[in-house]
């Protein structure tokens, strides 16, 4: 017990954090204004921090991206199988969040959050690209910034062993601003309890309710897609015969993911889950690890969650079906950036067009849904691995 509570010890400080600052908010309304600073600049240490750990970790991916021809095929599948699984989650969330209607208390309008509108070839050409180099290093311009550094990382792979001073660079200040991020993540407690307090006195209690059935929701999903949705993928593909080697093997694994809030730790067992269920050995050694750090599915599910109450918060109405793709993305760069949770929710305030200070809004979600999502983003992991196999059992 010691053990499992050491590896939460992370997510219940934080948690312990929001929900003080919940209280204080509501309860001692008038100690809010002098919190408020130390959530902000909490807050504006994370966004100058972000900015260069996008940087340096999209581009290195692109730098390393020199593996052969050989395996094609089985990128192929597997991205077919990620593109499936990602459909499937957001339409399952989004399809839920309209039916329960469960984000309604979180309406308050905070319309000066809101971006000044643009026309739709304007705001496509802003979401893509900035006018000026120096733009791309703002807390606005998460997505242009990413498209560059993959530019860039690519060029830079391209150039050979001229390149490898760049790598060699980026190598050492990506691990410089890690080491800084993790350092910064230790004050998140206290300086999301302070925004959460602020945010509360401001706007009322009432925010606390939408919380809650966003966490309510988001457990209920977990439940349906872990018990049902994955369950209900492998046999479709992979025959009736599966369904009981299945639950058979990803319960240790995924037991392993709930007791050290880890699917990474966890991607052994889920490695060899998959080869006993069926996959080829070659295909799950392959696929589990891609997937433990890119498909992120129950980050899916959570992040168009994130999109609805934003826009809710901000009285922006009900989104529409292509908040499943800000959500696809916003989970695929939480997965490829170090520490990309908070770089996928500023994603979602750009897509959205809401000021990215709103982050915090969405980084309450991503803390209280932690544990379910860990748990489904774990067995979602052998499941895609079987769906890229092209064998069957």
């Amino acid at each position: 017990m010691k053990g499992i509570l050491k590896n939460y010890i992370s997510t219940l400080t934080m948690l312990s954090g929001v929900l003080a600052g919940g209280l204080i908010g509501a309860f001692l309304p008038a100690a809010a204004p002098y919190l408020k600073p130390i959530g902000d600049i909490f807050l504006n240490l994370l966004f100058v921090l972000v900015i260069p750990l996008v940087f340096c970790s999209i581009s290195l991916s692109f730098c390393r991206l020199r593996s052969g021809g050989r395996l094609g095929a089985l990128l192929l599948r597997t991205t077919l199988a990620f593109i499936a699984i990602w459909l499937v989650f957001g339409a399952i969330a989004y399809v839920a969040m309209l039916f329960s209607g469960p984000l309604s208390s979180a309406e308050v309008a905070v319309s000066e959050a809101v971006l000044p509108g643009q026309s739709r070839a304007e705001a496509l050409v802003s979401a893509f690209s900035v006018p000026d180099f120096p733009l791309l290093f703002s807390k606005y311009s998460i997505l242009p910034l990413m498209i560059f550094s993959a530019l860039l990382g690519a060029g830079i792979s391209a150039s050979g062993t001229k390149g490898l001073p760049m790598v060699k660079a980026l190598e050492s200040c990506h691990e410089a601003v890690l080491r800084a991020m993790d350092y910064l993540m230790l004050l998140a407690p206290l300086g999301l309890g302070c925004y959460f307090a602020d945010s509360v006195a401001s706007i009322g209690a009432s925010v606390l309710g939408g919380y809650f059935k966003v966490f309510a929701l988001y457990c209920l999903l977990a439940l349906l897609l872990f018990v049902v949705v994955n369950p209900a993928i492998v046999v479709l593909f992979r025959g009736k015969s599966s369904f009981v080697a299945f639950w058979r093997h990803i319960v240790p694994p995924s037991l392993t993911a709930l007791a050290t809030a880890s699917s990474s730790v966890a991607m052994p067992g889920n490695i060899e889950a998959a080869k006993r269920i069926g996959a080829d050995e070659s295909v799950a050694g392959a696929v589990v690890p891609l997937a433990t750090n890119l498909l992120k599915a129950g980050s899916v599910a959570g992040a168009v969650l994130k999109v609805a109450f934003l826009m809710a918060f901000c009285g922006l109405g009900t989104p529409t079906p292509a908040c499943i793709g800000i959500a696809i993305l916003a989970a695929v760069v939480s997965g490829a950036v170090a520490n990309g949770g908070v770089t996928g929710d500023l994603l979602i305030c750009s897509l959205v067009g809401v000021d990215p200070s709103l982050v915090g809004v969405v980084m309450i979600i991503g803390t209280i849904i932690d544990i379910p999502a860990t748990l489904l983003n774990s067995q979602t992991n052998v499941v895609a691995a079987l769906l890229a196999d092209k064998s069957k059992v």
